[in-house]
């Protein structure tokens, strides 16, 4: 895997996070609150991106799920996600940013695929920063990268997005 630099978004502290939109204050690795993507999270902070494979009938799913859609299978494993793909669409947000990314607008929100979509790959939404929607075109190739959030306060959280390689 290829190592990254992570870019860094700072959250306005003065805005704190609804506690039930903050999925990572609900993740716990195991026990009766468990959620089963710890993992997914686990791995955003490792500088990997995941998500679950049917064990049954073996289709890819994004954002990862404990029940296959497919085949309602419940042996899902965990698959990294190849670090290029193709860029399907695009648009660029100039206003209206949700307030926690406002301060990086504009920006472009990219659908890519990656792998070998549909069979064996996902198509995944994410956002590019420091490019213009002049400055893509559909089928380029992007590559994942993954991002450290700080804020508010001293929390610190882990997403992803996209570069245009």
């Amino acid at each position: 895997m290829t190592s990254h630099t992570r870019r860094k978004l700072r959250l306005p502290d003065q805005i704190p996070l609804n506690p039930l939109l903050d999925l990572w204050d609900q993740q716990e690795p195991e026990g009766p609150d468990a959620t089963r993507i710890y993992e997914f999270y686990r791995s955003l902070a490792d500088g990997k991106l995941v998500t679950t494979k049917c064990m049954t009938c073996g289709r890819v799913h994004f954002p990862p799920l404990i029940v296959c859609p497919n085949c309602n299978g419940e042996d899902l494993e965990w698959v990294e996600i190849p670090e290029e793909g193709e860029l399907y669409a695009f648009t660029e947000l100039k206003l209206g940013a949700p307030i926690i990314v406002e301060d990086y607008a504009p920006f472009v929100i990219a659908v890519a695929r990656f792998g070998d979509y549909p069979e064996n790959g996902v198509q995944i939404s994410g956002m590019m920063f420091d490019i213009g929607y002049e400055d893509l075109e559909i089928g380029e190739r992007v590559r994942w990268e993954i991002m450290e959030i700080e804020g508010p306060g001293d929390k610190k959280r882990y997403w992803y997005c996209f570069t245009k390689v």
